[in-house]
Parts: C-alpha cells; sequence; structure tokens
C-alpha cells in the first residue's frame, strides 16, 4: 500500500464518521492531524468507530486480516496517547507490508 493510499483510508473513514453524525464538521485532514489525544476531533467513541472503519477498509484494500494495534505503532506512547494522522499513515503502509513490528 502506499502512503497516499492508506492517508486516503483515513480521510474515507473520517468521512463516514460525518456521515453517521460522530462528527460535527468535516475534518481538514493533514499529516499532523491529532487522531488521538488532546486536539482530536473525535472523542473516545468516535475514535474506536474511527478504528474499526479503519479496519474494515484495510483489510478490504489487503484482502488480508490486518487489525490496528496501538501499542505496535513506535511512535506512540501509551502513557501520552497523541496519535497523528501521518504517524497512523506509516504504520498502515508497514501494516499492509507485514513489517509493522
Amino acid at each position: 500500500m502506499t502512503e497516499e493510499r492508506a492517508f486516503q483510508l483515513i480521510a474515507e473513514s473520517f468521512e463516514i464518521l460525518k456521515k453517521e453524525g460522530m462528527l460535527a464538521a468535516d475534518v481538514a485532514l493533514r499529516k499532523e492531524t491529532i487522531l488521538l489525544g488532546v486536539g482530536s476531533p473525535v472523542d473516545s467513541i468516535g475514535f474506536v468507530t474511527f478504528v474499526t472503519e479503519l479496519e474494515e477498509r484495510l483489510i478490504e484494500e489487503t484482502n488480508k486480516d490486518l487489525y490496528l494495534v496501538l501499542n505496535e505503532i513506535n511512535e506512540f506512547n501509551i502513557d501520552k496517547p497523541h496519535l497523528t494522522a501521518d504517524v497512523l499513515k506509516d504504520y498502515l503502509v508497514k501494516l499492509s507490508e507485514g513489517s509493522a513490528k
């Protein structure tokens, strides 16, 4: 999976959240957009829904059973949760290639 396609999957998942009423406004997705942590456009339920939606898209895209595991993201610190679109994009590329760990 290319970086561009991974970023598209993230954007498409946010569009679904908007359509389902979980976001009050469109998210201008950029590399530095915070997906989890202070400044995120979604609450905890919205984040779980976002991850579920993204996993479904990832599985469809790759025809593999791939799931997001936050502890596998090198740049993510569970003690200070802060996840950007750019970090998630990089993780999705590695995950799709089978080199996420």
